[in-house]
């Protein structure tokens, strides 16, 4: 049997459709009547070709019908759960009298059952299943084993719960079987799917707010049987109203985690669940919670999967960004190194050749780490490589409008320390701006350092022109080396940073050494510091030196 339901309803409309022809419309000759002006008189025909069959013909509607997100222009196959949308009107076709809408309304009631009338058991005694029990019922095995075969087997966790449902109304008969699962906060219930006899039924769901707490915070499993003779239970008149004669909720556990909970209930005067029952439905829901954490688990690898894929292009991406080649530098040599601590990452770099001649060389190093601040970056190096086409660029002014362009476009907080230059060659005049970064180191050819001090803030940060050009003459021997913090704030086992002293000395202890060689030799000792400490900031340099 089929049950077409709309969603959003108050109460929903529900229908139980057996074989035959169907037509849904606003008229009021209509088999299914919707009543909402974007529903056509005549809107759709539905039919029930046999018990695993159901066909959906749109039938001129103004609106259309749209199935799983696709206007139809033919007649369709349902499957069990696919969306149907008539005009405006959301609905959607399920087997039996199972539903699983996500995040269906619930609702607490504001009664307290006295839980102490009820028999509570801490889910690993509930899960003591006698044999008794199972002599009593012979269905329980071929329940419990097609439960495990849902353990291995795939399939969509809406099929999962209906049929989970379906197989415990054979165990147990009711008139409403539900499972919820926790919130990520722990305070909310979502109604997963839900089963019920006949078609009284309303929503939202309701269900004891003091039953759910004593599930979540005291992982009890809880029967309450009689509640229309019991004094303690007819005086509460919610279970009155409804009609509840017995009700069960166990907790759905994974190791010490309550994923959620089963619930049952019946109005049967002459039905009383046991503790028998009780337990039953606490081992099946044992089974239970063991596939929708393997299926969690599974979403989880997916997603996982998703993410590494995606930052695996990215990093593809951003590497694609860098200078593939260095340009050749008369008179001088050059090296430009970088290793990032994840996937993708904030520092970059850029090397080249202006229209007159001149080598331009920068270096930056964005506020945050990961995805955004690889974004960041990329946005930086794009917004300067417009500029390099600019006759006789003025890399002050340069710095000024990247600066303008991050405060306009980008988040408050986002902001990048840089230091840029350009080399005239035949000169050996370097011009550079420091915007706020850690000073690259000059070394002389007689051993004296001079560090080139930020002569501004960084970029982003304010919307004033707080930077200024420097100039320095390089002579034979001479070299310039560029970096990032990551390099002086690698830190060991001790806690102890690799720091401004220690790169000084392998400075000046390699000194005479190629760029290349010596910009490893760096990297190699600041790995030798670390250890077995993960490198927790990307690592940039760059050295030029005259010849």
């Amino acid at each position: 049997m089929f049950q077409l339901i709309r969603r959003y309803g108050n109460p929903p409309d529900r229908w139980q459709l057996t074989a035959g022809k169907y037509v849904l419309g606003r008229g009021s000759d209509c088999d299914l009547v919707i009543d909402d002006e974007t529903v056509s008189r005549k809107h759709a025909e539905i039919e029930i070709i046999d018990k695993d069959t159901i066909r959906i013909t749109d039938t001129g509607s103004h609106n259309g019908t749209i199935v799983k997100g696709q206007r139809i222009k033919e007649s369709t196959i349902l499957q069990p759960n696919d969306s149907i949308i008539l005009g405006k009107v959301e609905m959607k076709v399920t087997e039996g009298a199972c539903s699983s809408f996500p995040g269906s309304r619930i609702e607490f009631p504001d009664f307290s059952p006295d839980l102490t009338q009820a028999i509570r058991l801490p889910v690993d005694q509930a899960l003591s299943l006698p044999s008794t029990a199972i002599i009593g019922q012979p269905g329980i095995l071929a329940s419990f084993s097609e439960m495990g075969k849902m353990l291995i087997l795939p399939g969509p966790e809406e099929k999962m719960f209906c049929r989970s449902l379906e197989l415990l109304g054979e165990l147990i008969t009711g008139d409403r079987f539900a499972i919820f699962l926790v919130g990520d906060d722990k305070e909310e219930l979502h109604l997963a799917a839900y089963r019920v006899t006949g078609e009284e039924i309303s929503e939202p769901f309701k269900i004891s707010r003091t039953i759910f707490e004593d599930l979540l915070y005291n992982k009890n499993a809880v029967l309450i049987s009689d509640t229309q003779t019991n004094t303690k239970y007819a005086e509460q008149q919610s279970i009155v109203q409804a009609r509840i004669q017995s009700a069960i909720a166990v907790p759905l556990f994974d190791d010490d985690k309550i994923l959620g909970l089963i619930y049952a209930d019946t109005r049967n005067l002459l039905r009383h669940y046991s503790e028998d029952d009780l337990r039953v439905t606490t081992t099946f829901g044992n089974i239970l919670a063991a596939k929708i954490a393997n299926c969690h688990l599974l979403k989880e690898r997916q997603a996982k999967e998703i993410l590494e894929s995606e930052l695996e292009a990215a990093s593809q991406i951003q590497a694609e960004l860098l200078p593939g080649e260095f340009p050749v530098i008369n008179g001088h040599a050059f090296h430009a190194f970088q290793v990032q601590c994840r996937s993708v990452g904030g520092d970059l770099y850029d090397v080249c050749k202006l229209k007159d001649g001149r080598i331009l060389f920068l270096l930056a190093d964005v506020s945050g780490k990961g995805m955004g601040a690889a974004l960041l970056a990329s946005n930086i190096l794009a917004s300067f490589r417009i500029l390099y086409d600019t006759p006789d660029l003025d890399i002050l002014d340069a710095v000024r409008r990247v600066s303008a362009q991050l405060l306009t476009f980008s988040r408050s907080g986002d902001f990048a320390t840089l230091f840029i230059g350009t080399l005239q060659p035949e000169k050996r005049h370097f011009q550079y701006v420091n915007a706020g970064h850690n000073p690259p180191l000059l070394v002389r050819n007689d051993g004296r350092t001079e560090p080139l001090e930020a002569s501004g803030i960084p970029v982003g940060v304010l919307d004033i022109p707080a930077w200024k050009a420097e100039t320095i003459h390089l002579e034979p021997g001479d070299f310039i080396f560029a970096y990032t913090d990551g390099i002086t704030e690698a830190s060991n086992e001790k806690d102890e940073l690799f720091g401004e002293e220690r790169l000084m000395s392998a400075l000046l202890a390699s000194s005479g050494q190629s760029p290349e060689s010596l910009a490893e030799k760096i990297i190699r000792d600041v790995r030798d510091f670390s250890g077995d400490v993960q490198q927790s900031d990307d690592i940039t340099l760059f050295m030029l030196r005259a010849e």
